[in-house]
């Protein structure tokens, strides 16, 4: 029996373990060496956007990953999302598309101008997604055929974004003056 109550919370180290299976399961092991992977190596994803969907025993059936990003020489706060992973038994209920829409609300709440992302045009499109609004950035050392596309949060922001999306390494800084 497939359970029917799912909530999101964020991402915790109690998730790790479902998070890695979903994630090496939806995208297999040579996903280290593709171009939007090697983009976010060595830079930790935004703990404030990272979310999971777990159903009312806890198990993890989505997981959504956000970094933040800066776009050549634009200040403007700027996302990249994924991966987003549900598991097989839970696809097409509508699971990725809820963590989608609560990534962008929170993205906006929080002051982005832009969520980029590599994927469907046909699927995101749904969301708001286009490649329009990407076309402008470009990710370095990307696989032929793969397509970026943006979400603008702040109207206008794209025509602002020119160049190569690359991580922003404020993350790591905000973690260290945690921690120390």
């Amino acid at each position: 029996m497939i359970e029917h109550i799912y909530h999101i919370e964020l991402e915790e180290e109690r998730h790790q373990g479902g998070v890695r299976a979903l994630l090496a399961k939806a995208f297999g092991p040579g996903r280290m060496g593709r171009a939007i992977y090697r983009l976010r190596e060595g830079v930790p994803p935004d703990p404030s956007l990272c979310f999971v969907m777990v159903n009312s025993h806890g198990q993890v059936l989505g997981v959504v990953r956000n970094y933040r990003v800066r776009v050549g020489e634009s200040e403007m706060p700027a996302l990249l999302l994924g991966p987003i992973a549900v598991a097989q038994s839970h696809e097409k209920i509508g699971l990725a598309a809820r963590l989608i829409r609560h990534t962008a609300a929170t993205a906006r709440e929080r002051n982005f101008a832009v969520i980029y992302l590599v994927g469907d045009p046909n699927y995101y499109g749904e969301f708001g997604f286009a490649a329009t609004t990407a076309a402008q950035v470009s990710i370095e050392n990307l696989e032929p055929g793969k397509i970026i596309l943006g979400l603008e949060l702040t109207p206008g922001a794209a025509l602002n974004m020119k160049g190569d999306i690359k991580t922003d390494m404020s993350i790591l800084l905000e973690q260290l003056n945690q921690w120390g």
